[in-house]
C-alpha cells in the first residue's frame, strides 16, 4: 500500500501549494499579541491543575493550592505541546533553594507529584504521533524519588475509581482514552532548497488497550528524514496493543516508522524541534540499513524502570519484495539523568543507493556500489545527559555499517549540546558537530562533517519558527536555514 502511494510523485505546484499554504497558516498566527499568546497558554494549562486538585481530599486541597502557588506558577507554564522534563526540573530546583527545609521538602513533592500528573496527561493522546508512538516517555528526564525514570501509560493516566457521574471503571466497556486526529504543517528553507510537509496523524481506541495508528504524509524536498519520498506517503499504519496484565509490554503489527521507535534522543532527533541537518537525526549507521517505514512487527518492553527492551522484524524490499528478511533490536539504560541506547540492525540493501559514499569506487561486475539484496548490518550508541543546573543537555551518537557482500565498513559520529529557556521562555539553543557515514580509508575528498547551529522559539501555542546555520565539507560550504511548523488538533477544530 505504501509503494503504491508512493508512485504518485509530487508535480512542481504542489511545493507552492505547500508553500502557499503556510502562509495562510502562518499569517494568523503572527498576528497574535504577545499577551493573547501567554493567556492562551495558561488557559490550555489550567485543567491539568485542576485535575491535579480534584484528585486530592478537601483537607490536603488548599495546601496544594498554596504550594503550586507559591512556586511562582511553574506548573502553569508548562505547554501541553512541548511540556519538558527540564520545567520540572526548574520547579525542583526552585524548591532547593528555599531556606526553610521544611517547606522546601513539601513543596518538592508537591512539585513531583503535580508533574507526574501533567506529563501522563500530555503523553496518554500521544500515541500516534510518529515521535512517541508508544506510551512510554523514554526520552524523559524527569528523576522519580528513587532516582530513576518514571514509566508513563496511556492506560494508566486515569487514578480516580469513578468516573464524573460516579460510575465505577470497572462497569465501564470500550476505551477510556478518545481518539486523536492531529494536523501538522512545516516548511524549511536550507539554502537554495526548500522542502513542506503536511502531516496528518492520529489514533483510534479499540479498547482501553488496543489502537489502531495511522500517519498519512504530502510533501515535496527532501529535509523529512521520516518521510520516504515526496508526493503523498503512507508512513504508518498499525495496530498496538498491550496485555492488561502486563502493562509495561507493548506490541506492534502493520506499517511502522521504525526510525520513531529506535535512536531516540531528545535533542537531536527532529528536525522541526532540533537540528535540520539529518545527520543529527536517525543514525546514518542505522538508517542507511533500512530503518524507516516498513512493514513490520514490533515488540516493546520495559521490565524495570532503568532498562528498555525493542525488537522488530521487518520487509526491507517493503511491500514491493515483501520478506520478513530483517531485524532490529534496542537495551535502552536509564539511570537518572543519563539515558543509553545500544541498537542492532542487520537487512538487505533494497536498491536505494545510499551506502557508504566511498562504496561507490568499487565495481562489482560492471556496476559500482552497493546492489539490491547485500547484507548490511549496522551498530549504533546514542546517549543523552540532562545537566538540570545549566538547564542544557548533551547527546552524543557512534555507528558502524558493514556490506558484507561488498566487503566495505564506515562509522559516523555526532555531538553537541542543547540550551531550553536560554533567552526566553520556551527558547532552544543547539550547536553540534556531526560527521555522515565515511570510510576514512578510502576517502580522497573532504570529510563530510557538519558544524550546525539553531535557534527555535515559540511563536504562539500551537507555532514555533527556527534560524540555522551549517558550515559543511570541512567548512567549504555555509547554509543558511529557516523553518516554521504549526500544530492543530482537528478534532476540536471541526467540534
Amino acid at each position: 500500500m505504501r509503494d503504491i502511494a508512493r508512485n504518485f510523485q509530487a508535480l512542481p505546484l504542489v511545493s507552492w501549494m505547500v508553500w502557499m499554504a503556510m502562509a495562510v497558516i502562518a499569517a494568523p498566527v503572527m498576528a497574535l499579541p504577545l499577551d493573547a499568546i501567554s493567556e492562551a497558554a495558561e488557559a490550555d494549562n489550567m485543567p491539568l491543575v485542576s485535575s491535579l486538585l480534584s484528585e486530592t481530599t478537601s483537607d490536603e486541597g488548599p495546601e496544594l493550592l498554596e504550594a503550586i502557588l507559591d512556586t511562582e506558577s511553574e506548573v502553569l507554564e508548562i505547554s501541553l505541546e512541548d511540556a519538558s522534563d527540564a520545567d520540572s526540573i526548574k520547579v525542583l530546583e526552585d524548591a532547593e533553594d528555599t531556606e526553610d527545609e521544611e517547606d522546601a521538602e513539601d513543596m518538592t513533592e508537591t512539585a513531583e507529584s503535580a508533574s507526574s500528573v501533567l506529563l501522563v496527561q500530555e503523553n496518554s493522546d500521544e500515541l500516534a504521533e510518529p515521535s512517541d508512538p508508544f506510551f512510554f516517555d523514554e526520552n524523559a528526564v524527569e528523576e522519580s524519588e528513587d532516582g530513576v525514570l518514571d514509566p508513563l501509560s496511556g492506560t494508566e493516566s486515569v487514578t480516580d475509581e469513578t468516573t464524573d457521574d460516579d460510575t465505577p471503571l470497572t462497569e465501564i466497556e470500550g476505551p477510556l482514552t478518545p481518539p486523536s486526529l492531529k494536523l501538522q504543517t512545516a516548511a524549511i528553507q536550507e539554502g537554495d532548497e526548500f522542502s513542506a510537509r503536511a502531516r496528518v496523524y492520529g489514533h483510534y481506541y479499540l479498547e482501553s488497550n488496543i489502537a489502531v495508528v495511522g500517519a498519512v504524509d504530502l510533501s515535496t524536498g527532501d529535509a523529512f528524514s521520516d518521510t520516504d519520498s515526496t508526493g503523498f506517503d503512507l508512513t504508518e499504519l498499525y495496530v498496538v496493543a498491550s496485555p492488561p496484565s502486563v502493562p509495561e509490554l507493548r506490541g506492534a503489527v502493520g506499517l511502522i516508522e521504525l526510525s520513531s521507535f529506535f535512536d531516540r534522543n531528545s535533542f537531536a532527533k527532529d528536525s522541526l524541534t532540533h537540528f535540520i541537518n539529518p545527520v543529527f537525526q536517525t543514525n546514518p549507521a542505522l538508517a542507511t540499513t533500512q530503518l524507516e517505514s516498513q512493514p513490520a512487527a514490533l515488540v516493546h518492553w520495559r521490565p524495570i524502570d532503568e532498562v528498555i527492551l525493542k525488537a522488530a522484524a521487518f520487509s526491507s524490499g517493503g511491500f514491493d519484495d515483501f520478506d520478513f528478511d530483517a531485524i532490529a533490536g534496542e537495551i535502552g539504560l536509564n539511570v537518572g539523568n543519563l539515558i543509553v541506547r545500544g541498537t542492532y540492525v542487520s537487512a538487505t540493501d533494497n536498491g536505494d543507493r545510499d551506502g557508504i559514499a566511498e562504496s561507490f569506487q568499487i565495481n562489482r561486475n560492471g556496476v559500482f556500489g552497493p546492489q539490491e539484496g547485500d547484507r548490511e548490518v549496522s551498530y549504533g550508541i546514542n546517549a543523552e545527559w540532562f545537566i538540570p543546573q545549566l538547564n542544557a543537555g548533551l547527546f552524543g551518537r557512534y555507528g558502524y555499517h558493514r556490506n558484507a557482500d561488498l566487503d566495505i565498513s564506515g562509522d559516523t559520529y555526532s555531538f553537541g549540546v542543547n540550551f531550553l529557556d536560554l533567552i526566553i521562555d520556551d527558547d532552544r539553543f543547539g550547536i553540534g558537530y556531526g560527521r555522515d557515514l565515511s570510510d576514512d580509508d578510502r576517502r580522497q575528498g573532504k570529510r563530510p562533517d557538519v558544524l550546525e547551529t539553531f535557534y527555535d522559539i515559540r511563536l504562539a501555542p500551537n507555532a514555533r519558527a527556527a534560524i540555522s546555520l551549517q558550515f559543511r565539507d570541512e567548512f567549504s560550504e555555509t547554509v543558511l536555514g529557516f523553518r516554521v511548523r504549526a500544530d492543530w488538533d482537528l478534532l476540536e477544530l471541526f467540534d
